[in-house]
């Protein structure tokens, strides 16, 4: 079977209401909606014969975009929209295609590519034209990959990884060739996103030897590096700035294991978000940036993990808000924003 057919209209109700997310369905990885409001619930696909993961959603473009197949046997993306269906979002066989994002504004998309045989880069398309251009990978032994656009969505900010060193975040900006943010073989640099005045980058930093990491932010011009939040021996990580207020939902384990905490910018004090029960990670505001949505497990339980297809069942998906009230709790994982249908 391909797309499911009890998918409506996108633009009933505004993103923060409604979540698409994977589940496994029967051991295939399979692509749901749910409606924030009474947690109904949706299929988008039903493909026993492929494997779904990592779907995104564009209000302005009114397209989701998710991933098909593994990195180890090689994936493509598929668009999909309602009420056209799906469709491949290029044609070039025997590469890996991964970590989409769109723009804030309009309806272009960025993503990681690595050839068979050949470096790998960073393509920006626009999906209602087809226009695309490729930011290259000089260093075929490096590989350019978390995309992640300005909120003017003028700029793209992006990770490179080496082989066999650290990792650094490099920038695209309008006229000016791509140029490094951070730089060194002493540091794993990773998750960049920008705060919501375009100003400054947030990310989580390690030693490239190992060891926790910590909640930084650099200025677009390379300078000016921050720590925020972050305690001597907790593992501070995943920040993702509101888009309405100076704060930062993050990722720590200060407290015995994974929760997301929520601390105001530039060096607030940070307070739980998600309840003491809940191993949360990975935060994603809503737009108004009043409600916060997580992969989760129990305290208890193993993380999830791909390579592990028993936590990947036991994966969960919450949404609570500013004061840490839950509002939904399903289960799912690699959840994203979308609208809910009537």
């Amino acid at each position: 079977m391909g797309l499911a057919s009890a998918c409506g209209p996108d633009t009933a109700e505004p993103a923060g209401q409604g979540l698409v997310l994977v589940r496994s369905v029967e051991g295939s990885n399979e692509i749901v909606r749910v409606r924030l409001r009474d947690a109904a619930e949706r299929a988008v696909t039903s493909t026993p014969e492929r494997e779904e993961s990592w779907p995104f959603w564009s209000s302005d473009a009114g397209q989701l975009v998710f991933q098909v197949g593994s990195e180890r046997s090689g994936s493509e993306l598929m668009l999909w929209s309602s009420p056209s269906g799906e469709r491949p979002l290029t044609q070039t066989a025997n590469r890996v295609e991964h970590w989409p994002v769109w723009s804030p504004m309009g309806s272009r998309l960025a993503y990681a590519f690595l050839a068979a045989g050949a470096s790998g880069g960073i393509t920006v398309v626009d999906t209602q034209t087809g226009e695309s251009r490729v930011l290259a990978n000089e260093d075929s032994s490096d590989q350019l990959i978390r995309p992640g656009f300005s909120p003017d969505g003028a700029s793209l900010v992006m990770q490179r990884r080496g082989a066999e060193r650290g990792s650094s975040l490099w920038i695209a900006r309008p006229g000016l060739p791509l140029r490094p943010l951070t730089a060194g073989d002493a540091w794993f640099d990773i998750k960049p996103y920008f705060s919501r005045d375009g100003e400054r980058i947030f990310f989580s930093r390690r030693s490239a030897t190992g060891g926790p990491n910590d909640v930084m932010s650099v200025t677009l011009a390379g300078n000016e590096l921050r720590s925020h939040t972050s305690l001597p021996d907790a593992d501070d990580h995943s920040a993702r700035p509101s888009p309405t207020r100076d704060e930062i939902a993050f990722v720590s384990n200060r407290e015995g294991y994974p929760a997301v905490y929520l601390a105001p910018l530039p060096d607030g004090p940070a307070r739980r978000l998600s309840p003491p029960e809940m191993a949360a990670l990975a935060p994603r505001w809503s737009a108004d940036g009043e409600r916060i949505l997580v992969t989760s497990t129990p305290a208890s339980a193993p993380l999830p993990r791909l390579s592990d297809p028993a936590s990947l069942t036991a994966a969960r998906v919450a949404v609570f808000d500013r004061q840490g009230q839950v509002l939904l709790d399903a289960p799912g994982m690699m959840p994203d924003w979308m609208p809910a249908w009537p």
